[in-house]
């Protein structure tokens, strides 16, 4: 079975990390920083902001770098990516793969 799971967020776009591909296209890594609610007094003194780790490529790439600092929505796909240092265990990180990116409304 492939599922996948679709998400829409709205949030600053902030950390980019540009990288190319073998073919030349542009790579983009970022993250997608959101409004985090409080729950209860116990969280009350905790950050209001929660970073999302972004991945995009191509023109998805470009537009993402072009609204470095500002709020967009964005749409895609989570994803799972896996990572080990030096054979050590792996271990690993949710992604949205974006899709679409446009500013807020």
């Amino acid at each position: 079975m492939n599922a996948s799971c679709h998400v829409r967020l709205k949030g600053r776009v902030d950390d980019i990390h540009q990288r190319w591909t073998p073919d030349g296209s542009l790579a983009v890594v970022a993250s997608l920083v959101i409004h985090r609610p409080h729950l209860g007094p116990v969280r009350a003194k905790v950050m209001d902001e929660q970073p999302m780790p972004l991945r995009a490529l191509g023109s998805m790439a470009e537009k993402l770098v072009a609204y470095q600092g500002k709020v967009v929505e964005v749409e895609g796909t989570l994803r799972r990516r896996y990572y080990s240092r030096d054979g050590e265990q792996r271990w690993g990180q949710v992604e949205i793969w974006v899709d679409v990116c446009h500013p807020e409304n």
